[in-house]
């Protein structure tokens, strides 16, 4: 039964969350990474001043919002530091931006905000027409293999999206081609999923091209990471989709110790997808929590079975 004891427990726990959040001048150990291909450390102050993007699609927030309402993310005001980071073989730059501070901008201008989770699949073509060789020129070739690891490493890390990604044996030349391989695709596979085929446009550039959405882009080096880690995005968000805040109660049982008690409240103070919880009531029944929320009802449960299991 939760007594006076843990009831005052839970009162403390509260307090001093709290007063941390109250001090937004202080730099916090709650943070975001955001990572960035090693090949653009000499640009580093660049890449911090325009990472808005990344901690944008991070959150699964919505650029164009921003931009409608004249909005400013400032990402240098939200920058801890960076360091080098090797994964596997590669090397990536390790961006950290206060998490508290930037959740409290996104509630201070009310942009709705999420955590993302997802899968996509690419399939690739390549036209060889302008090689002696085959397709596995190509595909064998250091700097498109770079995009393909980069991509997929990143779009993990950043926005934790799986990527997996199948070529074509053939590459569809004609728009007819390109229409009969979406329908195909699209009457065969369940989950998201894109076209990315690549082509000679002329002698010195090449084209990058997502039928799926009629983009095209033109690049004087095989060069399509930012373009595909843009597309990914837009295939798992629905933009369209109306976001609104939700209200829920939960209620966990009498037999919670102090310990799970005092990780079920950090869980919650650090989770982006919780905006605001409140401890409701304390009985013989358990401990409600009522919580504010982007997520929908049954999102909102399979996050809470994911606490829950955490916790226990």
């Amino acid at each position: 039964m939760f007594n006076k004891k843990i009831f005052n427990y839970v009162a403390i726990i509260l307090s001093f969350i709290s007063i941390s959040f109250n001090s937004t001048a202080q730099i916090s150990d709650n943070f975001i990474l955001i990572y960035e291909s090693y090949n653009k450390i000499n640009q580093i102050e660049e890449i911090i001043k325009q990472s808005d993007n990344k901690i944008m699609r991070k959150y699964g927030v919505n650029k164009k919002y921003l931009l409608q309402k004249e909005i400013n993310l400032e990402p240098t005001k939200h920058f801890i530091g960076y360091q080098i980071k090797k994964f596997n073989d590669q090397r990536l730059i390790e961006l950290k931006f206060n998490k508290d501070s930037l959740e409290k901008f996104f509630l201070d201008n009310s942009i709705p905000f999420l955590s993302l989770k997802g899968k996509v699949k690419i399939f690739i073509g390549v036209n060889d027409s302008f090689f002696s060789q085959s397709n596995l020129f190509i595909y064998e070739n250091e700097l498109f293999q770079n995009e393909l690891m980069d991509s997929q490493l990143l779009s993990s890390l950043n926005q934790n999206i799986t990527i997996e990604y199948e070529f074509l044996e053939s590459y569809p030349i004609s728009s007819y081609e390109q229409d009969e391989l979406l329908k195909d695709i699209a009457n065969s596979e369940r989950g998201n999923w894109l076209v990315l085929l690549v082509n000679r446009f002329d002698l010195n550039r090449w084209s990058i091209k997502f039928p799926k959405t009629s983009s095209i882009y033109l690049e004087d080096d095989i060069a399509f990471q930012n373009y595909l880690l843009d597309q990914i995005l837009e295939e798992i968000l629905d933009y369209d989709q109306t976001i609104s805040k939700n209200n829920y109660f939960i209620t966990f049982n009498e037999n919670l110790s102090s310990d799970q008690i005092n990780n079920l409240i950090e869980a919650l103070s650090s989770s982006s997808d919780i905006l605001n919880f409140r401890i409701k009531k304390i009985s013989s029944e358990g401990m409600q929590i009522e919580y504010e929320t982007y997520l929908d009802e049954l999102k909102a449960t399979e996050l809470f079975k994911a606490l829950y299991s955490t916790i226990t």
